[in-house]
Parts: structure tokens; sequence; C-alpha cells
């Protein structure tokens, strides 16, 4: 049996009214590292729960390995769930909370045993299996649910933010760990995170999610570089892109009260008069102290350090302008500055619909 997961028109409707999911359709490939990313209710965990087979699917369609899974009992589904609290026993041991799923499936306990210590291996856990999780670090007992997860062999490893209760230098440590833990098995993960950067380090691809509808599924890449519109534009990134209100002149976009170039696949598909967005993001523009052609002239504000580099805010009348430079030179706040957006970096959005216009493919 392979670990495909293919959703079909998949609805997850509530007694209410207010569909959780609406009408997804996602292919994830055999041994794929999947995210689903969006803001809190956007319908991601309940699309997991779906997979899983802890809420009813409504409509549509779910297979695993190509198999028909839409009305099947969770524990028919080959799939092991990691939760954002961790769940475990607080009165078991290390050992026998990894061995407990085999324990319900009746697996001998020699046998059980043997298996616990080692997956314990596998996650560096084997010198803490006779502890109670009362005795562990946020960390470790994270790693324990990982365990006693892989430790029933599962097709599918669904995972719904995991690292959400860890701080944030043990978040980074533990990322890297489930990227290489993943790799290594090989199995099927779908990742739950409303953690941008999470789905950017950790996925081969992602679907980023809003109000129960897919925006855009994509690699970390293409998502970043080629956002769909201005949502996924707005949520994807360190520091959220700049969109900028803009009006169409003669090929080119009036925003901020210079003309911008567009890049040549867009400026066609642009109509004279037509009002746009124009997005840039902050770690592609730069800054100059003396006038430049083409860039805008705007009032810095607030300056934050973040360490080798500066989130700059400057402000042109009501509109605001950020960008990511380097640490040395900076401005003064209250210093005129020029902020240049390269052509290639520049995006357009269509105001109405938020879809980006033209713009050139991954």
């Amino acid at each position: 049996m392979t670990s495909t997961i293919t959703t079909t028109a998949l609805v997850k409707q509530y007694p209410n009214g207010v569909r959780g999911v609406d009408g997804v359709d996602i292919e994830i490939g055999e041994g794929e590292f999947f995210a689903l990313l969006g803001p809190s209710g956007c319908g991601k965990t309940t699309l997991l729960r779906s997979i899983a087979g802890l809420e009813t699917i409504t409509e549509g369609t779910l297979q695993i390995g190509g198999e028909e899974m839409t009305h099947r009992e969770p524990g028919e589904r080959g799939v092991a769930m990691v939760f954002q609290d961790y769940a475990l026993f607080p009165h078991m041991d290390v050992s026998d909370n990894i061995a407990y799923p085999l324990r319900i499936r009746k697996v001998a306990k020699d046998e059980r045993k043997a298996i616990a210590a080692d997956t314990a291996g596998k996650l560096s856990l084997e010198h803490l299996l006779e502890r109670r999780p009362g005795q562990l670090s946020g960390g470790q007992q994270q790693r324990v649910a990982l365990a006693r997860a892989i430790a029933t062999r599962p097709q599918v490893l669904l995972l719904d933010e995991p690292l959400s209760n860890l701080d944030a230098r043990l978040r980074l440590e533990a990322r890297s760990f489930l990227k290489e833990l993943q790799r290594e098995l090989g199995v099927t993960s779908v990742f739950v995170t409303h953690d941008q950067s999470e789905a950017l380090a950790l996925a081969d691809r992602m679907a980023v999610m809003k109000e129960g509808k897919i925006q855009q599924i994509g690699t970390p890449r293409e998502v970043f570089h080629a956002p769909a519109n201005t949502f996924v534009a707005s949520f994807i990134g360190s520091h959220p892109m700049n969109l900028l209100d803009g009006v169409v002149e003669n090929g080119r976009v009036r925003v901020l009260g210079t003309q911008l170039d567009v890049q040549p696949d867009t400026a066609p598909q642009l109509r004279e008069g037509q009002k746009v967005v124009v997005g840039a993001r902050p770690e592609y523009i730069s800054w100059s102290p003396t006038p430049v052609d083409g860039a805008v002239e705007a009032e810095v504000s607030t300056i934050e350090n973040l360490g080798a580099s500066a989130l700059l805010t400057a402000r042109v009348g009501d509109d605001r302008l950020q960008a990511v430079v380097d640490e040395e030179p900076l401005p003064e706040p209250g210093q005129r500055a020029w902020f240049s957006i390269p052509v290639s970096k520049t995006m357009v959005f269509d105001t109405e619909s938020g879809l980006r216009i033209g713009g050139d493919e991954l």
C-alpha cells in the first residue's frame, strides 16, 4: 500500500451551517512533507482531523494509498497523529507511553518493549525510558509524542502544530530534528501550522488556507516568490509584504507619488487607469540618503534592529513602506530617504479580485 493522500471536493460542514473545510482538492505524494498553513480558524486543523477520521466528512472523498477512506474508521486508515499538547499519559513512563498504541493492538509485551526502545533510540530518548512526562522538558515530551506516533509504523504521519508549545530556540532545534526524522523515515507527513517560517523551512510543498478554502498550493519558493493573491502575499514571509495602492499610467504604475516600472509580461495585461495593488517584499527594497531616479521619497519613522539587518518603516502621507536593510549605515528617524524597488521583484495585483497579474512563473 502506498501512502499518497487525495482529497476531492472535500467539505466538512457543522450543524450550524459553517463550513470548516469548503471544497478542498489536494494531492499529496508518497513520502512528501506537506504543510497546511493559514491563520487561526482557516480550517487547516479541521482538514487534518478529517484525514485522520476524527471529523466526519460531509461531502467529497478522501483516498489514502489509492483506497477509499472517506467513511473508514480512524484505526483503519494507517495514520498516526501528533497533537499540539502531546497528550502523554502522566502515570506512564516514556517506554509505556511510546508502546501504548501497540498495547491497544495487542502486540506482545516483549515485542512492544523492543519497538519502544528502538524508536526511542532514533529520537535520542533511550536514556529517558523510565522517566514519566512530568520529569521531561517540553522538547523531550514532544519527541516522546513523535516516538509514540512512529512506533506504529504508520503510512501517514499527521502533525497538528507539534512545536507550538516550545520556546523560540527549542522550536528551531526541534524543527531541524523533525525534518531530518521525516527524511529518514520517508513517511508521508502532513504538518499543520500558523507559523509561515516553519512551513517555509519544513515543507516540500504547502497549501495556504483561508476560511476553509485553498488559496494556493506550491513549493515554499513558489508561494514566496509568486503568491497567487494579496492574501498569500501578505501572509507569507518573515516581514509582511508591502501592498501599496496604485493606478496604471502608460504601462507603468503610479504609487506613492512616483511611477514604477513593472515586469515585462505584466505590462501588456494592465489597462490604462486600472486600480491595482503593488506588492514588494521588504527584503528586496534598498534605500539611499540622496535622490534616486524612480525611487519613492519617504520619511523614516522607525528603525528596528534585527541583528545583522534592520527594518526601516517610512511614511508617505498615510501610506507606510518597509524595507529590510544592512545594519550599517542606517538613517535617522525623521530623515528623508529614497527607497528603490527592483522591477524583477515588483508584483502587481488586481484591486478587486486580489489576484496577481502576470509576473514570472517559477
